[in-house]
């Protein structure tokens, strides 16, 4: 159904949303579907992430807490992400014990990164409201390809999120 992500094929993929009730967000590169981002009911509390290799499960934390939990169909916990107060920055721990953060580099900019240490920055994200097109950028590092794929979900999760608090407001 899905096909697995190389890097060496393609570098620069697009996350599209599709779907106006209860969208879906698929990560292409317009020939090739690389997997998808879909939301359990409206309160889009439970996001489930699904590629060629893997399923994923994230699960905000109570209703103050600032974390969310990463699991896999199994609901064998894979890691967390975690957003201090007053920070622009959320950490993403996995249970391997890769860690990377994912922030905004400069105040009005609407490319969004993903930076591991020992790696550098390995995605950057540029949103396009008004196409529902998310441009993500794949850097040459070492990182495994099988990263990319969690990488651009979270952080098209993380996204969203952002913009629901802000619309709150």
């Amino acid at each position: 159904m899905y096909k697995t992500f190389d890097p060496a094929q393609t570098s620069e993929l697009l996350l599209t949303r599709h779907g106006w009730i209860s969208p879906e967000y698929e990560l292409t590169d317009n020939i090739n579907s690389y997997g998808k981002l879909a939301y359990n009911g409206i309160s889009r509390r439970i996001a489930m992430a699904e590629s060629a290799t893997c399923k994923w499960l994230f699960k905000n934390g109570p209703i103050f807490s600032r974390t969310i939990a990463i699991t896999d169909e199994n609901d064998a916990a894979i890691g967390e992400t975690r957003r201090e107060f007053f920070s622009r920055r959320t950490i993403l721990t996995l249970q391997s014990g890769f860690t990377a953060e994912f922030y905004r580099p400069f105040f009005f900019s609407r490319e969004l990164v993903w930076q591991a240490p020992g790696y550098g920055i390995v995605l950057r994200t540029k949103g396009y409201p008004l196409l529902y097109k998310d441009m993500i950028t794949v850097e040459q590092t070492m990182l495994p390809p099988a990263m990319v794929p969690l990488l651009a979900f979270l952080g098209t999760h993380l996204t969203i999120l952002r913009k629901r608090r802000r619309a709150a407001h």
